[in-house]
């Protein structure tokens, strides 16, 4: 019998990087997909996605803030925050929040898709703690 793929949320106001994403990590995930804050609390309310990657940017609701209410409403599931801006206090707010990690676009594909697998399944055997870095700056 085969296993059941895990749901990931997609929450970015920006469609093609929806679709990239789609694309990236489609294979391996189920990927559902929300254009903004209030879609994002409504699909978190409706189902139970494993991970949810999540745009700090967004017009009218920020990703901070749909954070802040995810959690408030008891939401625990792990979240990757995405954003174009490497603004440190914004990253220890959304750290402090609960995210689980703050990654800079453009990232490496590479590196997200290690990243997504480490918050679905737990880091590698090989990974030490003092290896893992919750921001990723892609130079």
């Amino acid at each position: 019998m085969a296993s059941e793929k895990k749901c990931i949320l997609v929450v970015d106001d920006d469609p093609d990087l929806r679709r990239g994403l789609v694309l990236l990590l489609g294979k391996e995930y189920d990927i559902h997909e929300a254009c903004d804050g209030p879609s994002c609390l409504r699909a978190l309310a409706e189902s139970c996605p494993h991970l949810l990657l999540l745009d700090v940017a967004m017009p009218g609701m920020t990703g901070i803030e749909v954070l802040r209410s995810a959690r408030a409403g008891c939401i625990c599931i792990p979240v990757l925050m995405l954003t174009a801006q490497a603004d440190l206090e914004m990253a220890r707010e959304a750290l402090e929040l609960g995210a689980n990690a703050y990654i800079t676009k453009p990232f490496d594909f590479g590196e997200l898709r290690r990243e997504v697998k480490r918050l679905l399944e737990g880091p590698s055997p090989r990974q030490k703690d003092d290896e893992y870095r919750p921001w990723r700056v892609t130079p």
